[in-house]
């Protein structure tokens, strides 16, 4: 399954992302400088047995000198894959994290259980466009910390308002906001009334949810 299928497939009834974002990448320079430095190494190796090579064994040492060179590359290959796979989802209901190219770990925070967003950006996060953003929650995760996010600014925003909107209500479907305006007068027979349509697979659990925290929030 590819990386871009299995997001999707994170995904709950008409849920949407809303944006995408990757640790900036700074987190790679480290990886690269040292690969560079490993591969230039073994390339002077390589370059030095040929000049002095005079007797057989030297010769026979030079091929795999050569293939050598094959660690620095793969390392660093290996390095930006793992980059690639881990994203920082924002959806319609939620934040999502998911890492892992062969083993894949994903991590969720609701939008209506985060309860502060901090960012912290150095000079040079500022200059090139990234930083740490912590997100805290109410829930037994506590904090989920994205370190050297890409585009933090742009992301905060739009964690913001999001959430904004499912606090105010304004991202409710057609079909929830009918279902709470109608009968608004009974939010328990409500409540129960959509509790049956989540188990018969006519609404998400995330719609249930959503629609329920506001009817009883009438109460």
């Amino acid at each position: 399954m590819g990386m871009l299928k299995y997001v999707e497939s994170l995904l709950g009834k008409n849920e949407q992302i809303l944006w995408r974002a990757r640790q900036h990448w700074i987190v790679l320079t480290a990886n690269f400088v040292i690969n560079l430095f490993l591969f230039i190494a073994i390339w002077v190796l390589y370059a030095l047995l040929g000049a002095v090579a005079v007797g057989g064994v030297l010769l026979t040492i030079r091929p795999f000198v050569l293939l050598a060179l094959l660690i620095p590359i793969g390392w660093f290959g290996w390095e930006l894959l793992q980059w690639w796979a881990e994203e920082y989802l924002i959806t319609t209901t939620r934040v999502v994290q998911t890492e892992g190219l062969i083993n894949k770990h994903t991590k969720d925070s609701a939008l209506e259980k985060i309860n502060d967003i901090t960012l912290n950006q150095s000079v040079l996060g500022r200059l090139l466009n990234y930083g740490d953003l912590a997100i805290i929650t109410g829930s037994d995760l506590g904090t989920n910390l994205l370190k050297r996010l890409a585009q933090p600014v742009e992301f905060k925003k739009t964690l913001l308002e999001q959430k904004n909107k499912l606090s105010d209500g304004d991202d409710l479907s057609p079909r929830q906001a009918a279902m709470l305006e109608s009968n608004a007068e009974d939010p328990l027979k409500k409540i129960a009334q959509l509790d049956d349509l989540r188990k018969s697979g006519a609404i998400s659990e995330v719609e249930y949810q959503q629609a329920k925290a506001k009817l009883l929030a009438k109460l």
